[in-house]
């Protein structure tokens, strides 16, 4: 089994490694929740074993390389479904504050992105929940669900339920 303290780069940060998204490595392929987790043991999709073991305040993010000797490892998060939420163009203020105030008042963890709101469901019936939530601003709004790899806003420390 290989043991691992800390990952040595990032695919998608560091110039270094950039390169190794094209070489034949392992992949280790975990869940968001995983990610944050201190202590893991998880097979790469070539059947290495990993112990992972990681610092207090380090955790991993999709795109970490870990090696072990000559074998880079890249960990790849895994996609989850997402609620999509798109305010139409030019609506008042008061629709963003009811949208955060509903959000926020579920403890999720949210994403901005391409002027998209998005954060983690289980299930697609909590399209029909959030619909229902957001009934006084329905027609202000597109709700989707996507399946892609989910990065929380780092600015909000939200604990989920």
């Amino acid at each position: 089994m290989l043991e691992v303290n800390f990952p040595v780069g990032n695919i998608f940060h560091d110039e270094k490694i950039c390169d190794l998204k094209e070489e034949n490595v392992e992949r280790l392929k975990l869940s968001r929740i995983e990610l944050e987790r201190k202590i893991l043991r998880r097979k790469t999709d070539c059947g290495t074993d990993v112990g992972l073991k990681l610092d207090q305040g380090k955790k991993l993010h999709h795109g970490d390389v870990i090696e072990n000797g000559d074998t880079k490892i890249i960990v790849e998060q895994l996609p989850e479904k997402v609620l999509s939420i798109k305010v139409k163009p030019e609506k008042k203020m008061e629709v963003f504050v009811l949208l955060g105030h509903i959000i926020g008042n579920r403890h999720r963890p949210i994403s901005i992105k391409n002027k998209l709101i998005l954060f983690p469901i289980q299930a697609d019936s909590e399209k029909e929940v959030f619909t229902k939530l957001l009934h006084s601003i329905i027609n202000d709004i597109e709700i989707t669900i996507k399946e892609e790899i989910f990065s929380p806003h780092t600015d909000a420390d939200v604990h989920e339920h």
